[in-house]
């Protein structure tokens, strides 16, 4: 599991959203630097040591079968998410029954856009379940032969984790198909959207 040069968190300290917290930030601009003039950078290329300070909120997963997943690392604010080490399972463990279609649906279009994805969550709660949001960045990856198969990913929260494990809710996400290199784009060219199967779901050509 990467870790950030020490312990855990302590599950009940609050952890900080994306507007206070630069890590998801950090994950996506590392991302756009191997990427360079390329769609999608190869996994090989990937370096936790250029991540160091954001590793904690990092995770990279595998393509396991359409529109699923599986956490191949992953920091350690994932893991106290579930309470356990998530290595090797699925990325759906993370969300609810109710969200898991659409979550599916969002997470085919990072692979098989490609497309980067930004996605907001919430927890349930209940019962050593404070109220938790969170979101989520999906980054594709190439692997060894070529195709999209792998994410660099990463995750930042609102709230207290609390005592046990969390599920989430996809409440919202936003889509960027990667059509053209970042070489491609020209000052003066206009995003394009189009409307999705998926209500709450916006993609953009860029």
């Amino acid at each position: 599991m990467w870790s950030i040069g020490g312990s855990k968190t302590d599950a009940r300290k609050s952890v900080p959203n994306r507007q206070t917290d630069p890590h998801l930030l950090a994950i996506e601009e590392y991302w756009e630097s191997l990427r360079n003039t390329r769609c999608v950078p190869p996994r090989a290329e990937v370096d936790p040591r250029s991540m160091q300070k954001s590793l904690g909120q990092a995770f990279i997963l595998e393509r396991i079968a359409p529109g699923m997943a599986r956490f191949r690392v992953a920091g350690h604010l994932v893991s106290d998410l579930m309470g356990v080490d998530v290595r090797g399972m699925p990325l759906s463990a993370l969300i609810t029954p109710d969200s898991r279609d659409g979550f599916r649906d969002v997470l085919e279009q990072v692979f098989r856009g490609p497309a980067k994805a930004t996605l907001q969550l919430a927890s349930e709660t209940g019962l050593g379940r404070p109220s938790l949001s969170a979101e989520m960045l999906l980054l594709p990856l190439s692997g060894h032969r070529g195709d999209v198969s792998r994410v660099l990913g990463g995750v930042s929260f609102t709230g207290r984790i609390g005592a046990r494990p969390h599920r989430l809710a996809l409440k919202g996400s936003f889509l960027r198909q990667l059509k053209r290199p970042v070489g491609a784009f020209h000052e003066g060219t206009k995003e394009q959207s189009r409307p999705t199967q998926v209500s709450y779901l916006r993609v953009v050509e860029a």
